[in-house]
């Protein structure tokens, strides 16, 4: 996926009719976190810096790591401040909380890291009185516009046959939805952070690598369009589409919300979506 594949959901979400109803907060709220993006003065730095990171790709050198992303954090600071500003007004609490986040006392850089490097603890509500999953959602919708920008230069230069891993071979994210390709049926999977798509094993799970046919199922709907894939092991699923059977264009980033229901069931059976990004540990 590209930021065209992020504007061209801004224009269909800015112009859904929801059943002749208000559009939903969370769905206003997803549109308004798509629009951010980098501001135009900071594009020639961000630009001539993913020009070296090319390099590094082409050398065989794969996943960014957090050092790589910036030669100086500005337009993250940005992004981010704009991110949290769109969130607090969604947000109950909608006040001190957030403006935590803005203050010069708020280690940015630090917390920034290990969101990146999947270790951002479980009790920043108890340590900085910022709850966990608006902080990470906040890093999610600041990072994005980067990490896109950077898989749409360095995703071409993958070498798909050979990857087959867990991570994305570009950010090291996370899966958060699949497809299966309409020529054949092959299983992708699509980063939760930077959108880059890469092969994998359809009979693997994406989160613990369990290849036990007894342990892993899914289900599908009437139209066997989409798909749920699910983990006894590590009690974690995954939302595919099976493009063999889509019609038109298919935006991921725009499938997210229109699979929300396939979310509710996994919950309601007792599995967790396993590209979440606070977890006790870091994978990278």
């Amino acid at each position: 996926m590209t930021t065209q594949a992020d504007e061209k959901v801004v224009e269909q979400l800015a112009k859904w009719n929801y059943k002749g109803h208000q559009i939903p907060k969370y769905i206003e709220l997803y549109r308004r976190l798509l629009e951010l993006k980098i501001e135009d003065s900071y594009l020639p730095t961000v630009n001539k810096h993913l020009s070296k990171i090319a390099n590094s790709f082409t050398q065989g050198e794969v996943i960014l790591q957090f050092e790589d992303l910036l030669p100086h954090w500005q337009p993250l600071e940005k992004l981010f401040q704009q991110a949290s500003s769109v969130v607090a007004e969604y947000s109950p609490s909608n006040g001190p909380e957030f403006e935590k986040l803005t203050s010069p006392q708020f280690p940015l850089h630090r917390m920034a890291r290990a969101w990146y490097q999947y270790s951002l603890p479980y009790n920043t509500d108890e340590e900085m009185g910022i709850d966990s999953k608006a902080l990470s959602l906040c890093f999610q919708a600041g990072f994005h516009p980067l990490l896109v920008k950077y898989s749409e230069a360095l995703s071409p230069l993958v070498n798909q046959e050979s990857w087959r891993q867990r991570l994305c071979p570009v950010c090291g994210g996370k899966p958060d939805i699949a497809f299966l390709s309409k020529e054949t049926g092959a299983r992708w999977l699509v980063c939760s952070r930077c959108d880059t798509e890469w092969l994998f094993l359809r009979l693997e799970c994406p989160f613990c690598g369990n290849r036990n046919q007894d342990s892993l199922a899914y289900s599908t709907n009437e139209s066997q369009l989409y798909r749920l894939y699910i983990c006894e092991q590590c009690r974690c699923y995954i939302k595919a589409i099976d493009l063999r059977r889509s019609e038109g264009e298919v935006l991921f980033p725009l499938e997210r919300i229109l699979t929300l229901d396939l979310d509710r069931q996994a919950h309601e059976a007792g599995y967790e979506p396993g590209w979440v990004a606070i977890t006790s540990s870091s994978e990278h």
